[in-house]
């Protein structure tokens, strides 16, 4: 084996000149070659922008079930010192919700809009939206939460199933 390795190997000068005789030809891309990449990428996006899509929704589910879970608790210190959730309506919106609660959310609230219903003195339901299609909303003093998403739930402002 010592013998070979400081060998140079050489091609036969009639077969080196067809060599670089093809490659020089060969400088471009066919359209055949074309079509399979784009058909390739195509699948590769086909497969990649819903999978995406699904991650940034459950993005924003998590964002919106955290602010809400971060709500329960000033809303239910507000009951243990007045002895209720206060007079029945909806609290829309960071501002109104705060003013009765002192509830101060934490991250970007901006993209979200988060609706408190005090449906009796002893009990409220709570949710968010992000759009028109992405909603998350938990009922009766969080005793049931569900989502956009959960077999049953029709729409934000209806009760879960």
């Amino acid at each position: 084996m010592d013998h070979i390795r400081g060998a140079v190997f050489s091609l036969p000068a009639e077969e080196t000149g067809d060599l670089v005789k093809n490659f020089a030809a060969d400088k471009g891309v066919t359209l055949v070659e074309l079509m399979i990449t784009i058909a390739v990428l195509s699948v590769i996006v086909a497969i990649a922008i819903p999978a995406y899509n699904g991650y940034i929704r459950e993005g924003h589910f998590t964002t919106m079930r955290a602010t809400l879970q971060g709500m329960r608790t000033p809303i239910e210190d507000f009951r243990l010192e007045n002895g209720s959730y206060g007079a029945n309506s909806n609290l829309s919106g960071v501002a109104a919700i705060s003013s009765r609660f002192g509830w101060q959310p934490t991250g970007d609230t901006s993209a979200y809009a988060y609706t408190v219903s005090v449906t009796s003195t002893g009990s409220y339901d709570a949710w968010g939206t992000f759009g028109a299609n992405i909603w998350v909303r938990c009922d009766t003093r969080f005793t049931n939460c569900c989502d956009s998403t959960t077999p049953g739930a029709t729409a934000v402002t209806n009760a879960c199933p």
